[in-house]
């Protein structure tokens, strides 16, 4: 009896800190879903349980809300496994005004039987001081700049506006006053047309009659 519950209460202990080799082994993309999961929840502690022993440190020293882009989602694809080392091609989406899909792939090493994340050489794509976080500082600076100017320009045609309104305004006042005269003109033509007209008629010779 006594034998019975040392082992249930070791089983309990060691489920509930996590020890290698009391939890059953979970497979390289098991262990990568559970380490990006937490990665995107901003969990460090619970990411630490996923990750080498040489590359704990490196999480220790990070902020996964200040050194990690955003994640809105991750998705995983094929596994390599070489011996003690394996891959899983990975695809991060990276949240933002515009997300986009950033490809890579977890890098896992066995350690005490069971698989473990490569820290540094997983994230090191995802973290802010890398190329891609450069690129999207860039961008952002160019669409700052973008609006800057396209509200900068929106300001003066709103300034000008008003001008312009009173510049259509005088160009209608001016076609009203001119109508009338247009409109008397154009009947004058008429009637100049219609009384042509006429003469022309008049002069035709009539049928039956021969000119001499």
């Amino acid at each position: 009896m006594r034998l019975e519950s040392f082992v249930n209460s070791a089983f309990l202990i060691c489920a509930a800190l996590f020890i290698p080799g009391c939890a059953a082994n979970l497979s390289p993309m098991e262990v990568s879903d559970k380490f990006w999961t937490a990665v995107k929840n901003r969990d460090g502690q619970t990411a630490a349980g996923y990750v080498t022993s040489g590359s704990l440190e490196s999480l220790k020293k990070q902020d996964l809300d200040q050194d990690i882009l955003p994640i809105n989602n991750v998705s995983f694809g094929k596994t390599v496994i070489d011996g003690e080392q394996a891959w899983v091609d990975t695809d991060v989406e990276i949240a933002g005004n515009d997300p986009f899909t950033l490809p890579l792939k977890t890098i896992l090493l066995m350690e005490n039987r069971q698989w473990r994340i490569d820290y540094d050489k997983t994230v090191a794509s995802v973290s802010k001081s890398s190329s891609v976080a450069r690129v999207l500082g860039e961008l952002n600076n160019i669409g700052d700049q973008f609006n800057e100017k396209l509200n900068r320009s929106l300001d003066e045609i709103e300034r000008t506006l008003p001008q312009v309104q009173k510049e259509i305004e005088k160009i209608e006042d001016n076609m009203r006053e001119k109508l009338p005269e247009l409109r008397q003109r154009l009947e004058e033509f008429m009637r100049q047309l219609e009384d042509a007209l006429g003469g022309k008629k008049e002069t035709q010779p009539q049928p039956g009659t021969k000119e001499i």
